[in-house]
């Protein structure tokens, strides 16, 4: 096999593809379900309209090639287009350099930024304007809150899946996925407008920016943690802890370790994740509430702005832009939670319909497990239901070379202007040489949240197992 079965084209407009970013999103080869149903389909094509409905690209460019160029498949992994980013940098004004620095810091082996006639655009220009005055000045967003519900909703109307037919799961799932593109759309919205606060306060007070934009306040992708520091501070074969965890799976058991593809286990499907980060908790004070740190940050923000606002006193438009751009910036950064929230429990719907096709199909001895049935693809599932045993040995020879793409070594870019590596070119990861650091060595990488700390660094390379992790460790990881 030179490419994998869900791998898609390559853009010769829009040349350069990064893991970067994309690596924190899918760290592991996508299932081929995960892939065909809900990714490339739902994930992908909203990707594409929330970055026209932006103003950073015009729809004609991101269907001229007939394919979507916003990202794609390479060897099974998943990769997003460095060239199309660039180019939101070179039309809002600011080059294609700093879009370069925050993506991939002083790589030596990033490309070029190679101009295309085409990239300039007076049209795109004004549109990028627009939407940056937009940004500072929404202070409500509808659609968003409008998806919220339709997401909850989606959740308390779950059919009855025991009772369903194999072709009603398939059909179910499918339904999702309209609903899913619609909802990423909002997440390209709200993570791209995330940074326009803080582009105009690091112009100002640069150095207040990260205490000053810390302070979001209610953040839907923290309220798990809230609800899981409740239930640790509860007797584990207590009737209430019993009935709080039912109640946490319920509202939060969409989340999980490599959430966005829907192979992987999260809460709901597998409780024990969830229950090894409440025992930690267990293992912490008082000290290590949530809330309390929440607070602090909040109020650590708010001093951050007040000394903000002193520094420019005087300035009136200085002061004015210090309290869009803070304003925007926390209210952005919410709104980016939420959107994700949104995603994630709509296509965790689409998993569990997939799932119990997959559990009575191990029990018809057509599937080896359960999850086995991810190795199907979205327009062979019809067929499968059909005559599931007529696919046994094929979905298992397939979950094996799945398998082994999870052993390859993947390039950090990819160039669809030069060939794509194919899967016989790519080094096995056991393969690679690393230098083993020395006592004094100093390792470097990219801060997951700000400020300086001094611990025992912890390497965690399973984020289901969080056991390892002790209060005042440094958590240090692959990726985010």
């Amino acid at each position: 096999m030179s490419h994998w079965i869900t791998d898609t084209r390559a853009s010769k407009r829009f040349p350069v593809y990064t893991r970067s970013n994309a690596s924190d999103v899918l760290p592991d080869p996508i299932s081929p379900l995960g892939a065909s149903l809900a990714f490339i389909p739902g994930t992908m094509e909203g990707w594409r309209d929330g970055n026209v409905r932006n103003g950073s690209v015009l729809e004609g460019e991101v269907h001229a090639e007939g394919f979507n160029p916003v990202c794609g498949f390479f060897n099974g992994f998943f990769y997003v287009n460095a060239s199309v980013v660039r180019l939101f940098g070179v039309r809002a004004g600011v080059g294609a350099e700093p879009i370069d620095l925050a993506f991939f810091g002083t790589r030596p082996d990033t490309p070029p930024y190679v101009p295309h006639p085409d990239d300039p655009n007076e049209t795109v220009a004004k549109q990028l304007v627009d939407r940056a005055n937009w940004a500072l000045t929404i202070t409500e967003y509808p659609e968003l809150e409008e998806s919220k519900r339709v997401a909850k909703e989606a959740r308390a109307k779950r059919p009855n899946l025991a009772e369903a037919t194999d072709a009603q799961l398939v059909d179910y799932a499918r339904s999702l996925i309209p609903v899913h593109r619609r909802m990423f759309d909002d997440h390209v919205m709200t993570s791209t407008n995330t940074a326009t606060g803080p582009t105009v306060l690091g112009q100002i007070v640069p150095d207040l920016l990260v205490r000053i934009i810390a302070g979001a306040g209610d953040v839907d992708s923290a309220a798990p943690s809230h609800a899981m520091w409740a239930l640790s501070r509860l007797p584990q074969n207590s009737p209430e802890f019993q009935q709080g965890f039912e109640d946490f799976l319920y509202e939060f058991g969409s989340r999980g370790p490599n959430e966005w593809d829907l192979y992987s286990d999260v809460w709901e499907t597998k409780p024990a994740l969830a229950l090894a980060l409440i025992d930690a908790m267990r293992q912490v004070g008082p000290e290590g509430d949530p809330s309390k740190a929440a607070a602090r940050t909040v109020a650590d923000s708010a001093a951050a702005l007040a000394e903000a606002l002193e520094r420019v006193k005087g300035n009136d438009e200085a002061t004015t832009m210090v309290q869009l751009a803070a304003t925007s910036g926390r209210r952005f950064n919410a709104w980016r939670e939420r959107s994700k929230t949104n995603c994630i429990r709509v296509m965790n719907e689409a998993r569990v319909a997939m799932r119990e096709l997959g559990r009575r199909h191990t029990a018809t001895g057509a599937l080896a497990h359960e999850k086995q049935i991810f190795m199907l693809l979205n327009e062979e599932l019809d067929a499968f239901v059909a005559d599931p045993k007529s696919f046994t040995a094929k979905l298992a020879e397939r979950e094996t070379q799945w398998r082994s793409l999870w052993e390859l070594e993947t390039p950090y870019f990819v160039e669809g202007d030069k060939r794509v590596p194919e899967i016989e070119d790519l080094p096995k990861r056991a393969e690679v040489k690393v230098d083993r650091v020395k006592t004094g060595d100093v390792l470097r990488g990219n801060a997951g949240c700000s400020g300086v700390a001094r611990g025992r660094a912890r390497v965690i390379l399973d984020p289901a197992d969080p056991s390892a992790l002790e209060e005042g460790d440094i958590l240090i990881a692959p990726n985010t």
